[in-house]
């Protein structure tokens, strides 16, 4: 070892200690917020295909919490956009071919569509991230540009999707109110639609999905 990296290695070492020493005295810094990284899966079990567009709007409201049988509030306060990927149930044999397709909505996002096809008993298979400087890798937060698209999605029946995001959850903020379900029971957590409520194509897997 070289004078150099003896040095480089003595000097490390000072600065561990100090910061040994430091956290003795006063408790390290950390950040109280709650944050995740999770991923969301849904299914079309409808008995019919669909197009559907996704919005900022319809990620805030993946997660809620009803507060009476018409009502529900936001459990997540932010969200941001990872990846997105589905899969198609494989096709009979003989049967014809399906397909699943995404298309990137954002800003600084030039319309980029991926397509699969399924070939024989593989099934059509897509996976993605947010296109890089892309608007949908901004943060998605409650009240600020919910309408934006993110993005659109087609597909044929029986299909499955995942949702990668990052979430940051609610703390001190007044509730924001969420998809307007019929007939919860209150304090029950629900799993919403991707699509949202209204669409009702590709249902929560793991959650109990808002009636």
């Amino acid at each position: 070892m070289n004078n150099h990296k003896i040095q480089k290695h003595k000097t490390r070492g000072k600065s561990n200690n100090l910061l040994a020493a430091r956290d003795k005295l006063q408790p390290p810094m950390f950040v109280p917020t709650l944050s995740l990284r999770h991923k969301f899966r849904f299914a079309n079990g409808s008995g019919a295909s669909g197009s559907v567009v996704i919005t900022r709007k319809n990620l805030l409201n993946l997660w809620l919490s009803a507060t009476s049988a018409t009502t529900t509030v936001r459990i997540i306060e932010a969200i941001r956009l990872i990846r997105v990927s589905a899969w198609t149930q494989p096709t009979a044999l003989g049967a014809a071919p399906v397909s699943v397709s995404l298309e990137w909505a954002g800003e600084n996002s030039p319309s980029t569509q991926l397509s699969s096809t399924s070939m024989g008993v593989r099934p059509a298979h897509i996976s993605s991230v947010t296109p890089p400087s892309s608007s949908n890798r901004w943060w998605s937060m409650s009240g600020n540009q919910e309408t934006d698209v993110l993005f659109e999605l087609t597909f044929p029946i029986d299909t499955i999707v995942d949702v990668m995001v990052e979430i940051r959850l609610v703390e001190n903020e007044s509730p924001v109110a969420g998809d307007i379900p019929v007939g919860a029971s209150l304090g029950q957590i629900y799993g919403d639609y991707l699509d949202g409520i209204a669409s009702g194509l590709l249902a929560p897997i793991g959650f109990t999905t808002l009636p």
